[in-house]
């Protein structure tokens, strides 16, 4: 019936089929006619007055109809301030109307204010729901229109395995990658054997900080869409600066207190300032690519980035601790 209107438009989700009065019937014409179609009627919440043309003129609750007198004409008891909407409005726009005016149904009028249907009380709550799920997901940094989202629910296990193994594997190759890594400087770890007790700290620090930018930068992206890269890019540098150097101050304090080693302090703190600073590319670049990419950044972001700050960070410690021993 309203095949012809776009998806997400009022008309494609109005319907026909609620009591439709005349300006000049009764009340107790009005009661009649709603008995003798109740069969057919999708929703009795509101009776709509129409003219002989068929534009819409007034709209009386059921539960006002049934308190006037059978004798009056629903032309003196109808509300004639209307909240309306168009064929072509947007969805939302009707869930809109309905939740500020407080109407649990909202008619639909063409340009002549001819009367097309109604949007019913079932429409708007569903369109209330699913608007709600689409901006809990914008906030999140996923969009519909630009990525694939997994729906956990109704992915299969093979499906779930499928999307998501793969982007593990990366990180288990990349992980092998850093043991190797790790590997290439045993001969200065074992002569500085309290090195190694060092790198959970480094590699927690560094990782905290890109996570804090990732989830900074997905949001602000979410809100403005439109949002200047670089400037944004430079204005989180600046801050990541500051944390890193702020950091790796502390860092070096803490270990000439308790250590009272100067070069274990110098490699500690340098390595802490370079691997924190780095995180930026991790934090920044990743979910902002992603999400070019039209992967699913919950699926992505977490395994990819993740291996290549831990890969950066460990990188960082060791060559610094190689250069400086």
């Amino acid at each position: 019936m309203n095949q012809n209107y776009p998806k997400d438009s009022a008309g494609k989700l109005m319907t026909k089929n609620v009591p439709v009065v005349f300006l000049e019937e009764t009340i107790l014409e009005v009661k009649k006619n709603i008995f003798k179609n109740i069969k057919k009627l999708e929703s009795i919440n509101y009776v709509y007055v129409l003219s002989k043309n068929n534009t819409l003129k007034g709209v009386i609750s059921i539960k006002e109809l049934f308190r006037q007198k059978k004798s009056k004409k629903v032309s003196e008891v109808m509300v004639k301030e209307l909240v309306v909407a168009h064929p072509f409005s947007d969805q939302e726009r009707v869930s809109q109307l309905s939740l500020k005016h407080n109407i649990k149904a909202v008619p639909i009028v063409d340009s002549k204010n001819k009367f097309k249907g109604v949007v019913l009380s079932d429409d708007i709550l569903d369109i209330v729901y699913k608007e709600a799920q689409k901006d809990i997901m914008h906030f999140a940094g996923i969009n519909e229109d630009n990525c694939v989202i997994d729906d956990v629910v109704k992915l299969s296990l093979k499906t779930s395995l499928k999307r998501r193994l793969p982007w593990l594997i990366v990180g288990l190759v990349g992980g092998m990658i850093v043991a190797w890594i790790i590997g290439l400087f045993e001969k200065t770890l074992a002569e500085n054997i309290i090195l190694t007790a060092f790198i959970p700290l480094v590699v927690y620090m560094a990782s905290a900080v890109g996570t804090q930018v990732g989830f900074f930068i997905v949001r602000d992206l979410a809100i403005n869409q439109k949002i200047d890269f670089l400037k944004y890019a430079w204005r989180q540098f600046r801050v990541v600066f500051f944390i890193s150097l702020i950091v790796s101050i502390l860092v070096f304090l803490i270990i000439v207190l308790f250590y009272q080693q100067i070069t274990l302090a110098y490699i500690i703190s340098l390595a802490m300032f370079t691997a924190t600073l780095s995180s930026i590319l991790s934090g920044l670049l990743i979910p902002y690519l992603i999400s070019k990419m039209r992967f699913d950044p919950a699926t992505v972001s977490g395994p990819i980035g993740t291996i290549i700050q831990d890969f950066l960070t460990v990188l960082i410690y060791l060559v610094i601790a190689n250069v400086l021993l």
